[in-house]
């Protein structure tokens, strides 16, 4: 297993930090473990304002213990949240999997961009606005740039495509219609839900009735945005649970007393549906 940090664009501080099997050798063959492994992109939660290390590590280990290949995002937060900076930090990481898919072992038809809360809506950002012209434009005239810098990196990443094989999104944030948006970043592609078209990717989604942080009405508009676009997808409304669960387990969540008893099996419940939607393929 090898660990490692790709710089992305250093003028925002965003990596991906990536965690992956070794190939099997020549003499493995059959190899005993899956290869090429599925991949999933991980953005942690925060507001924009910071990136929770409950929403990284536990969440990096879960899906290791998977099978998954893992790239922790950290995008574009603070005074750098701005315009389609995160949008872009996300659909360079996509673009860079892919890029190294045969490299690190990794099927590029199967990657994922997972995000809790604030890293829910990146991931809400980028499917659905991956094929928006302005994102290219965006993309394109910020890798053009970090390459001239010598930002290796980002060099022939626009041959790659940067919609993801499906969106995985944990309490997450959608539109910005219900704060006050003096309060937040002005995200060019900020609403996610009247963005949804046929051409977002599956998605699997879940929240609890008792966020007072997001509102749980974020995941069903967005749930219901997809059903109407005839995008596939699975939804989970768990009855009990703060915002900010990562995994629900006591890994994650050391500084609670108490979890709720079954917002933990969205994690089995979202494993269970990404194989299952990539299988039916």
């Amino acid at each position: 297993m090898r660990n490692f940090t790709v710089d992305l664009n250093p003028h925002r501080s965003v990596t991906l930090e990536a965690t992956v099997f070794d190939r099997p050798l020549d003499s493995e063959q059959p190899t005993p473990l899956e290869h090429p492994r599925p991949a999933v992109i991980i953005c942690p939660g925060g507001g924009y304002e910071f990136l929770s290390q409950r929403e990284s590590d536990p969440v990096v280990a879960s899906f290791l213990a998977a099978g998954f290949n893992t790239y922790l995002l950290r995008y574009s937060i603070g005074e750098h949240a701005l315009g389609p900076n995160p949008a872009v930090d996300a659909a360079r990481a996509v673009r860079w999997v892919r890029a190294h898919a045969d490299e690190h072992g990794v099927d590029p038809t199967r990657v994922a961009l997972l995000g809790f809360s604030a890293g829910g809506h990146v991931a809400g950002m980028l499917g659905t606005h991956w094929d928006d012209a302005d994102l290219v434009a965006a993309e394109r005239a910020e890798y053009e740039a970090l390459v001239a810098e010598g930002v290796a990196a980002n060099s022939g990443l626009l041959d790659f495509d940067s919609r993801p094989d499906a969106i995985v999104a944990c309490y997450a944030v959608f539109s910005m219609d219900w704060v006050d948006r003096r309060s937040r970043p002005g995200l060019t592609f900020g609403d996610c839900i009247e963005a949804v078209s046929q051409a977002t990717p599956p998605t699997f989604l879940w929240t609890t009735n008792e966020d007072a942080t997001v509102p749980p009405t974020q995941s069903l508009r967005f749930a219901t945005a997809l059903a109407r676009e005839g995008v596939e997808f699975e939804y989970h409304h768990f009855d009990r649970g703060a915002h900010g669960l990562s995994t629900a387990t006591p890994l994650a969540n050391a500084d609670r007393a108490a979890l709720p008893e079954n917002a933990h099996a969205w994690l089995a419940l979202c494993l269970a549906w990404l194989r299952a939607t990539w299988v039916s393929r």
